[in-house]
C-alpha cells in the first residue's frame, strides 16, 4: 500500500471545522424535521443523540487508539466522505415504513419502542463518524490542542448561522442534502495526496447518493395524529402553500368541506364557512381569513370569546399572538377602531398582512407578545390572548413547551396595560381531566393577590360553552349592569355563566351539563376558602406558571400519580402528559444506552493511570455543567428571541465562538494544577452571577430591538463561552504532556456525562425552574475546580 501524503495543518483546520459546522447544522435540522414529523420534545433527543456520538467516538478511539492513529491521514477524509452520505439518508430511512415511529404510540404498542431504539441508532450514525473524525484530530494533534480545538468550536458556530439561514430557504426536507455537501467539502479538503482506490471509491460513491438523493427528494410524513394528518384525510384535501423558516413548516390545506366552527354555540343557525386551514409544523394555528372584499366573521359573535364586547364598550383592543388573525376579526366584526396585533412567526406574520392589509384600524407587529407588552405605552380596553390548549383535551405533547406568555408575569404586564375599565380575556378548550382551566383561574387569582386587588371575586366573570371557557378580568370591579348583559349574553346563545361577581356559589349550568360534578367544586375551592389546599390536594400540577418555570402545559405531579392510576387506570397515565414522560423515557435510555456504547467497552482495555479520580470528575464534571450551562441558554434565549429554533441557534452559535476564543487563548498558557483550579472556580463565579442577574437582565431588555438584544446576549453568553472554552483543551493540553493514552478515557467520560445533561438539565428544569439547573452547574464546576487539587504529578 503506498504511503498516504500528510496534510498541511491549515488543510487539517479546515476540514475540522467544516465537519464541525455540518455536524451543529445537522443537528438543528434534525430538530426542525422532528418538530414537523413528531413533536417539539424531541429535539433534546437529538442533542442527546448528537453528544451520544461524540461519547461513543472517544470510546472507539480509546479501543484503537494505535491504528487509527497510524493511518490517520486515511481515516481521516474517508471519516467525512462517510458522514457526508450518513447525512443524506438517514433522514429517509428513519422515516421508512420499517423504521417509522409514533410518539402516541410508543406506550401502546412494544414494536414502537423498538422502532424508537432503531432511530436512535439510524441519527447516532452520522454524529459517530464526524465526532471520530474530531476526536482522532483532538489526538492526533493534542500538542496543539487549542489550535484545533478553536477549528472545531468556531466551524461550530458557524454551522449554528448556516442552518439559520437555510431555514429560511429549504423547505426541511431539502435541508440534509445541503448540510452532507458541507461535509463532503470538508472529506475533500482533507484528502491526501497519493489517495488509495477506497478513497476515490468513497468520492464516487458519495457523489452518487447524493446526486440520487437530490434528483428523488423524499417528503416528510408527519404523524398520523397530528392535526394537518387528519385534516387531510378531507375529501379533495390539498396542501397548496408551504413555506419553511426557523419558526416551522408553515403549510396552508384547502377542501371543499373543510368548515371551521370554533366552539360556536348550539343556536347558530346559518351554514358554516368553507375556511382553509393553516398549520406550522403540522399543528394547527388557525384558519385563512379572508381578505376584506369576503370577509364574513358573523360565526365568531357566536362564541365565548365574544363576551367582552356584549358588556363593556370597548375603545381599543390589543390582540396577542394573533395567529391567522382569528380575534383580530372579531374584533372589526364588532367596529373597533383601534385594535393592535402581534404575530411573532414571520410566515404566518405575511398571511395576517394579507388579510388586513387594507383595514386602517389594524395595526400588526411582527413581534413577540413579551416584548410588545414591554415596549408598547399605550393603554387598552381589551386585552384577549388565542384559545388555550386543544378541541376536547391533548395528550400533553407540548408539556416541556415554555409558554412566556402564560406566565404569572406575563399576566402582570398585561394587567398594568388596561384602563381603569380594562379587561384581559382568556379563553381555554374544555380538557378533561381539567387542568388548563385550573391553571388559568389559578394564575387569575394569584395575579389579583399580587396586584393587592380587594374583593378578588368581584374583578372575575367566568363562562362556558359546550367545549370552551372564557374568564375576563376587569381592572375594575365588574358592575351589576355587566352582570346583567352576561346573563342575557349566556341565555341568548345558550351558553352558560360560571362565576359572577359578588355571588359565592358556581353556577352548574343549564343549557351544557357535564356529569364531572367536582369540576365545579374545584372552581369554588379555587375562588374562595380553599385555593392552597386544592392546588396542594390536586392530583395534577396546576399552580401559575412563572418565567423560571414556563411549562404550563407540565401538569404531571409525581405524587399524584398513585391516585390517578386508582381513578383513571396505569395505562392512561402516559396519555396525560406524553410530552414529558418522554423526556424522563428518553434520560432514562439515554443512561443505559451511553454506557453500553461509551463506559462499557472501556472495561476490555487496561488504563493503568495515577489520576484516574481525577479524569472521571474533571472531564465528567466539565461535560455534565457545559450541557447544563447550554440548555439553560436555549431556554432562556427562548423567552428572549421568543422561539427555539432562533434561541438554538444563537446560543449554540455564540456560546461556541466564544468558546472557540477561549481555547485558542488557552493554547497561549502554561497549564498547571493551579490554572486547573483556576479556571473552572473562575467559571463558577462567574454562574452564580448569571444565577442571580440573568432573568433580570434579559426581562430588562427583552423589548430592545433585535440588532441590541444580539449585542447584549453576545456579551451575558461570549463572557462565560470564553471561559467555558478553556477547561477542555487545558485538560487535555496536561494529559499530552506525557499521559496521551489517557486522553480518550477523557474524551470517554465528559461525552458520556454531557449525553446524560442534556434531558437531565430539562428534567431540572421542568421540575425545580431554570435557576436551579444553572446553580447546579455553579456548583459542578466549583467542585471539578476543587477536585484538581487531588491532581498527581
Amino acid at each position: 500500500m503506498r504511503p498516504i501524503g500528510k496534510l498541511s495543518m491549515i488543510r487539517t483546520k479546515i476540514a475540522i471545522g467544516m465537519i464541525s459546522a455540518a455536524i451543529i447544522a445537522f443537528q438543528l435540522v434534525l430538530m426542525q424535521i422532528l418538530s414537523y414529523v413528531q413533536w417539539y420534545h424531541f429535539a433534546y433527543m437529538i442533542i442527546s443523540i448528537a453528544l451520544l456520538g461524540f461519547g461513543a467516538a472517544g470510546t472507539f478511539l480509546t479501543i484503537f487508539q494505535q491504528t487509527l492513529q497510524q493511518n490517520y491521514y486515511r481515516i481521516f477524509p474517508l471519516l467525512l466522505l462517510i458522514t457526508a452520505i450518513l447525512m443524506s439518508i438517514v433522514v429517509i430511512v428513519a422515516g421508512s415504513e420499517a423504521v417509522r415511529f409514533d410518539s402516541l404510540l410508543i406506550f401502546h404498542d412494544l414494536k414502537y419502542t423498538g422502532r424508537l431504539l432503531s432511530t436512535y441508532l439510524i441519527f447516532f450514525l452520522p454524529f459517530f463518524t464526524g465526532a471520530l473524525a474530531i476526536g482522532m484530530s483532538f489526538l492526533k494533534f493534542a500538542g496543539q490542542i487549542g489550535k484545533i480545538y478553536f477549528a472545531n468550536l468556531i466551524g461550530s458556530g458557524v454551522g449554528g448561522i448556516i442552518a439559520l439561514l437555510l431555514m429560511h430557504w429549504l423547505l426541511p426536507q431539502q435541508l440534509p442534502l445541503v448540510i452532507a455537501v458541507i461535509a463532503m467539502a470538508g472529506g475533500l479538503v482533507a484528502f491526501p495526496k497519493n489517495a488509495g482506490k477506497l478513497l476515490i471509491s468513497t468520492v464516487i460513491v458519495s457523489i452518487v447518493i447524493l446526486l440520487t438523493v437530490f434528483l428523488k427528494p423524499v417528503r416528510l410524513e408527519p404523524s398520523e395524529y397530528k392535526d394537518i394528518s387528519k385534516t387531510l384525510l378531507l375529501p379533495n384535501a390539498t396542501i397548496e402553500y408551504e413555506k419553511s423558516s426557523p419558526h416551522g413548516l408553515v403549510q396552508i390545506v384547502s377542501s371543499p368541506v373543510l368548515r371551521y366552527a370554533p366552539g360556536v354555540s348550539l343556536t347558530y343557525r346559518k351554514p358554516y364557512p368553507v375556511r382553509k386551514a393553516v398549520f406550522n409544523n403540522g399543528n394547527w394555528n388557525g384558519y385563512l381569513v379572508p381578505t376584506k372584499d369576503k370577509l364574513d366573521t358573523t360565526i365568531l359573535n357566536y362564541t365565548t370569546q365574544s363576551l367582552p364586547y356584549y358588556i363593556e364598550k370597548i375603545n381599543n383592543v390589543l390582540i396577542l399572538d394573533a395567529g391567522t388573525g382569528e380575534n383580530v376579526s372579531l374584533a372589526l366584526d364588532e367596529n373597533i377602531g383601534d385594535i393592535n396585533a402581534t404575530e411573532a412567526n414571520p410566515e404566518i406574520f405575511k398571511l395576517l398582512q394579507n388579510s388586513f392589509t387594507d383595514q386602517n384600524e389594524v395595526k400588526l407587529h411582527y413581534t413577540v407578545a413579551r416584548n410588545f407588552l414591554v415596549s408598547d405605552t399605550s393603554i387598552y380596553d381589551l386585552i384577549q390572548l388565542p384559545i388555550i390548549g386543544s378541541f376536547f383535551g391533548n395528550s400533553g405533547l407540548n408539556a416541556v413547551e415554555p409558554r412566556y406568555e402564560l406566565s404569572i408575569e406575563a399576566f402582570s404586564e398585561m394587567w398594568d396595560k388596561l384602563s381603569d375599565k380594562g379587561m384581559i380575556c382568556l379563553s381555554s378548550w374544555m380538557d378533561y381531566p381539567p387542568r388548563n382551566t385550573y391553571r388559568l383561574l389559578a394564575s387569575i387569582i394569584q395575579l389579583l393577590e399580587e396586584k393587592k386587588v380587594e374583593r378578588p371575586n368581584d374583578h372575575i366573570i367566568a363562562i362556558r360553552s359546550w367545549s370552551t371557557v372564557t374568564f375576563l378580568v376587569q381592572k375594575s370591579k365588574f358592575r351589576k349592569t355587566q352582570e346583567k348583559q352576561m346573563q342575557q349574553f349566556c341565555h341568548s346563545l345558550m351558553f352558560d355563566p360560571l362565576i359572577l361577581p359578588r355571588v359565592k356559589e358556581i353556577f352548574q349550568g343549564e343549557y351544557n351539563t357535564i356529569q364531572d360534578s367536582p369540576f365545579f367544586t374545584n372552581i369554588e375551592r379555587l375562588l374562595f376558602a380553599e385555593k392552597k389546599e386544592f392546588l396542594n390536594e390536586y392530583p395534577f400540577r396546576v399552580q401559575p406558571t412563572t418565567d423560571n418555570r414556563p411549562f404550563f402545559f407540565q401538569n404531571l405531579r409525581w405524587r399524584g400519580i398513585n391516585q390517578l392510576i386508582t381513578t383513571f387506570g396505569e395505562s392512561s397515565i402516559p396519555f396525560f402528559e406524553l410530552g414529558y414522560i418522554l423526556i424522563l423515557f428518553t434520560f432514562i435510555q439515554i443512561i443505559f444506552i451511553a454506557a453500553i456504547f461509551i463506559i462499557l467497552p472501556l472495561f476490555f482495555k487496561s488504563w493503568k493511570s495515577n489520576n484516574k479520580m481525577w479524569i472521571f470528575v474533571y472531564f465528567g464534571g466539565i461535560g455534565l455543567a457545559f450541557m447544563f450551562i447550554e440548555i439553560v441558554f436555549i431556554q432562556q434565549f427562548t423567552f428572549y428571541f421568543g422561539q427555539p429554533i432562533y434561541a438554538t441557534a444563537a446560543s449554540i452559535s455564540i456560546l461556541l465562538i466564544a468558546s472557540a476564543l477561549g481555547s485558542y487563548y488557552s493554547g497561549s498558557i502554561q497549564i498547571t494544577k493551579k490554572i486547573l483550579i483556576l479556571i473552572p472556580l473562575v467559571i463558577a463565579i462567574l454562574l452564580l452571577f448569571l444565577t442571580i442577574f440573568l432573568s433580570s437582565i434579559l426581562s430588562y431588555t427583552i423589548a430592545a430591538s433585535l440588532v441590541v438584544k444580539i449585542l447584549i446576549s453576545i456579551v451575558l453568553i461570549g463572557i462565560t463561552g470564553f471561559f467555558l472554552g478553556m477547561p477542555f483543551p487545558a485538560g487535555i493540553k496536561y494529559l499530552s504532556e506525557g499521559r496521551q493514552v489517557d486522553i480518550p478515557w477523557a474524551w470517554a467520560f465528559n461525552g458520556y456525562f454531557s449525553v446524560i445533561s442534556t434531558a437531565l438539565a430539562t428534567i431540572i428544569s421542568v421540575e425545580t425552574g431554570y435557576v436551579w439547573v444553572l446553580l447546579l452547574a455553579a456548583i459542578t464546576y466549583a467542585l471539578t475546580g476543587l477536585g484538581s487539587s487531588l491532581l498527581k504529578s
